[in-house]
């Protein structure tokens, strides 16, 4: 205990020296955005390749596990594909409904297309965080991979973030779990069995003549990072305990149906707003296991943003 005073008694104006300055540089980052962007850029660049190597090295022990799990995600990309080959396509004029298989054959009357709107890129997440108020991941693509902020990640399992920072090699994804996240959903309603509610030709949809969609934000709240909270769902739209939250479609960061989670509890009136609900969401991607992830890119980006600033300058 004396040896420890002792070093004290010598170093103590270099340690709260030490102690002020780190206080100081926490308390710059803490209240000026931009100092705190620099400083999650510089992290970023400085930490990805450290983050990288670590994660070779922990992918080549578990190398039968990822084989697995690819072998897994493309049996189902196999079946998406399969069903992909017949749609549904309506008749201009009438009310009949035809399957065509887009693949293979052509049709002389006009057709109802199906046009791709997004690309996928493939990413790994080599740094996460699940603990604080403001959650960042890494990724090990970049700017050189076509990646740009403002665009999605997603997993086989749900929503996982929104691009913000990129270099050339690595990017920096604000978690689903950040306080600035705001995910545009649906709640879809289910029948009995747990399946998705339609608006036409479904039975339990026309009995309770209620629409099967309702929209809302989905944000976080901290706390309980496998659970997150859905605002502005209408009052006049019954929510039941295991409904579906689905990605909305109505931005360009995520797809339309994307499953995100499930109603875990009744919802209660917002106190703030009373024509809302306040709806508890359990997610379906648990935020701590993320490894292969998949960068939205919404080929029309460009395209639907400059409609969207000339009806802004109107």
């Amino acid at each position: 205990m004396g040896k420890l005073l002792q070093l004290l008694t010598r170093n103590g104006g270099f340690m709260t020296f030490l102690l002020v300055e780190l206080f100081s540089f926490y308390i710059i980052l803490q209240y000026n955005d931009r100092q705190n962007a620099i400083f999650t850029h510089t992290m970023g660049l400085v930490g990805g390749n450290v983050l990288n190597k670590r994660n070779q090295w922990v992918e080549y022990a578990h190398l039968k596990e990822i084989s697995d799990s690819l072998m897994e995600e493309n049996a189902r990309l196999r079946t998406r594909l399969a069903d992909a080959k017949h749609i549904q396509v309506p008749y201009r004029d009438t009310f009949f409904i035809r399957d065509l298989d887009t693949l293979t054959r052509t049709d002389s009357l006009r057709l109802l297309m199906v046009r791709p709107q997004y690309e996928f890129i493939s990413s790994r997440v080599i740094g996460n965080s699940i603990s604080g108020a403001n959650n960042w991941l890494i990724l090990n693509r970049g700017s050189t991979d076509g990646v740009e902020p403002g665009m999605g990640v997603v997993s086989k399992n749900g929503v996982v973030g929104i691009v913000r920072h990129v270099t050339a090699h690595f990017s920096m994804v604000m978690s689903a779990l950040h306080r600035q996240t705001r995910i545009s959903v649906l709640v879809q309603r289910v029948d009995e069995k747990g399946a998705p509610i339609e608006e036409a030709g479904n039975v339990f949809a026309s009995r309770s003549n209620q629409p099967s969609k309702s929209l809302g934000s989905l944000i976080w709240e901290g706390g309980d990072p496998t659970i997150m909270t859905l605002k502005f769902v209408q009052r006049h739209f019954k929510v039941k305990e295991n409904d579906l939250v689905v990605t909305s479609g109505y931005s360009q960061i995520f797809p339309k149906d994307i499953v995100v989670g499930r109603v875990i509890a009744p919802p209660v009136q917002d106190p703030e707003n009373l024509d809302f609900w306040i709806i508890k969401v359990q997610l379906n991607q648990d935020m701590a296991t993320l490894s292969d992830v998949n960068v939205v890119k919404d080929i029309f980006y460009s395209e639907l943003d400059s409609l969207n600033q000339k009806a802004k300058n109107e």
